[in-house]
């Protein structure tokens, strides 16, 4: 069999509170693709980019048994906090009024102790002492987490919180959401004459003990989950709702999936618009701190977002910070905005300046280009135009005329000048995979099968075994991805006689159990075989058989007949012998 190469992975946004849960909320949908043209979905978790950190995964198309859900909901309730958030923060109460030398955090087990109970901990690590200056910004003395794929928390330099909180005052702030931003939430809470009041939302836990229910609540930003449920929602709920200036402070980790961050901040915006009743047009203000090499990917989500001149530094960046460790043009983190650009003044003691045709302030290198119209630079380097390009480019690049265009310098010419970009799924050019035309019709006759809710009589039986005999002459493709065609003959003879065998069982109740739990195994997997069949073959004559079936339901739609046992409780499931017809030969699941 061929090599078959992996070409990344999409996201599915589509009712993400709907998926199974992992211990960081609801899962992710993300879709596989392969060189080959075919594609496979499956759940894995929002937050972790590394199985090691969170090992939830499940391919899509199989089913979730009970077994397996009981055991993922263990996993959820043993990752629980033995003590809720508001007993954590009993404990900053308790020890307030103790002198910093008898005040202990203990890292292990991220709670704050007295000096008495140390104790308890001879195996953890402790920080002593605790200021109050540690009680009031946990920030600065909390260990960052490293976790590149989880959780990897980089904090803002004083400068940068400055700058940000300079921001929010242009903006009229009263109301601040920080997702993330730990420094800028501590700067608000520990400023009064800011008249700002913030709340934060981020995944670490550790600010339980520091920061009241109101005033922080662990969110996962990656698929807008609260994980002390509706307790905390509410409570979020109650902090955006008011006429007062809201405004979200986002800082993302930098290889979190765009798309998710930008559909989850405009959540909170519908979130917004809907508790507070204003029109639909309406934008909060938003301050997104994201790289600058991440703008195309910015603006294709947030299209009303622009992007500043600042250069935001962290302390604790191997590269994102001022100083000879630093990158040699500044940082490469930028503010984005969905506000007029002209609203932020840069600091001029750094080298910012207004740009005057432009209506803006941009960085000390960053020149005006007249052809341009624009000052054109992004990295903190002085662009140069390029009249064969008629666009600025970086000050090392060359006009290749090979490639018809600016390039570096030691940069590999493309085997034919102005080669094309081609999709994934088609090999066609001018779209990409996730906008391509075959895509969208396999994803249409998908939503057919599944709005598919009358049960096939024999007749249809009949005629799908027709059309798959027609098929039959069709040239059969190793895979392991579907079946052949005359093996999915044999499902549908062995569903058949597997029908006809219920039809004449003495118990009627147990038998039309048993064969809806069978019908839906099976048309779970023609749902699935058809489904990669199609990726082959758009116009099977199977397709076309499931889109007549479509056609009149919609004429004469029937209800459901999915059928439950009464009296069985809820949750537990009916698993019922499956007949001898099945041992005749393979069984569906031994051939998928």
């Amino acid at each position: 069999m061929a090599n078959i190469g992996k070409l990344g992975v999409d996201v599915v946004i589509n009712n993400i509170e709907d998926n199974p849960l992992c211990i960081h909320g609801p899962t992710l949908l993300f879709e596989r693709f392969q060189s080959n043209g075919q594609s496979r979905q499956f759940y894995a978790c929002s937050a972790c980019r590394d199985r090691r950190d969170c090992a939830f995964f499940h391919w899509a198309d199989q089913k979730i048994t009970s077994s397996k859900k009981e055991l993922w909901d263990q996993v959820v309730k043993e990752s629980s906090p033995v003590r809720s958030h508001k007993e954590r923060y009993k404990c900053l109460e308790d020890i307030k009024d103790l002198a910093a030398a008898d005040r202990r955090y203990c890292t292990s087990c991220s709670t704050l102790l007295r000096k008495n109970e140390r104790q308890d901990h001879n195996s953890c690590v402790l920080i002593s002492p605790i200021t109050n200056k540690h009680l009031c910004s946990p920030s600065t003395f909390l260990p960052p987490k490293e976790s590149a794929k989880l959780e990897a928390q980089y904090l803002f330099a004083s400068s940068s919180v400055d700058i940000i909180v300079g921001m929010l005052q242009n903006l009229k702030a009263s109301r601040v959401v920080c997702v993330g931003a730990p420094r800028i939430h501590e700067a608000i809470t520990n400023s009064p004459h800011l008249n700002m009041s913030s709340l934060m939302m981020d995944i670490d836990d550790r600010y339980c003990s520091f920061f009241s229910p109101e005033r922080f609540i662990r969110y996962n930003m990656f698929n807008h989950h609260f994980f002390d449920g509706q307790k905390a929602k509410t409570m979020y709920q109650k902090f955006i709702l008011g006429c007062e200036n809201l405004v979200i402070v986002s800082d993302p980790p930098f290889g979190g999936r765009m798309e998710l961050l930008a559909h989850n901040l405009n959540k909170i915006q519908e979130e917004w618009k809907k508790a507070c009743g204003v029109h639909s047009q309406t934008q909060l203000p938003v301050l997104f701190i994201f790289p600058y090499f991440m703008e195309p990917q910015v603006i294709s989500n947030l299209p009303n977002f622009t992007m500043l001149d600042y250069q935001v530094d962290y302390d604790n960046h191997p590269l994102y910070s001022s100083g000879p460790k630093g990158m040699k043009n500044g940082s490469a983190v930028r503010v984005f905005v969905n506000r007029p650009q002209s609203m932020f003044p840069l600091p001029e003691s750094e080298g910012y300046h207004f740009c005057q045709p432009c209506d803006r302030w941009v960085s000390l290198n960053n020149k005006h280009c007249n052809e341009c119209n624009g000052c054109m630079s992004k990295d903190g380097k002085t662009y140069k135009h390029c009249d064969l390009c008629k666009k600025c480019v970086k000050p090392s690049w060359i006009h290749c005329s090979k490639c018809s265009r600016c390039q570096p310098q030691d940069h590999k010419c493309h085997a034919q000048a102005g080669q094309v970009l081609t999709c994934h799924m088609c090999g066609r050019s001018g779209h990409k995979r996730k906008d391509c035309p075959k895509r969208k019709e396999e994803v249409d006759v998908e939503e057919l099968v599944m709005s598919h809710e009358q049960e096939l009589t024999p007749e249809d039986l009949q005629q799908l075994d027709e059309m798959l005999e027609a098929d039959s002459g069709e040239e059969e493709r190793e895979s392991d991805d579907h079946m052949s065609t005359s093996d999915l003959k044999d499902v549908v003879h062995y569903w058949e006689k597997f029908r006809n065998l219920a039809s004449r069982h003495p118990d009627v109740e147990e038998a039309e159990l048993t064969l809806c739990d069978v019908e839906d195994t099976v048309v779970s997997f023609f749902k699935n075989q058809l489904m990669m069949r199609r990726r082959n073959a758009p116009q099977t004559k199977i397709g076309s058989f499931f889109t007549k079936r479509h056609r009149e339901n919609d004429a004469s739609p029937q209800p459901s007949t999915s059928r439950r046992r009464e009296n069985v409780p809820a949750g537990e499931s009916v698993s019922p012998e499956v007949p001898d017809i099945f041992m005749e030969g393979d069984s569906p699941s031994k051939k998928q």
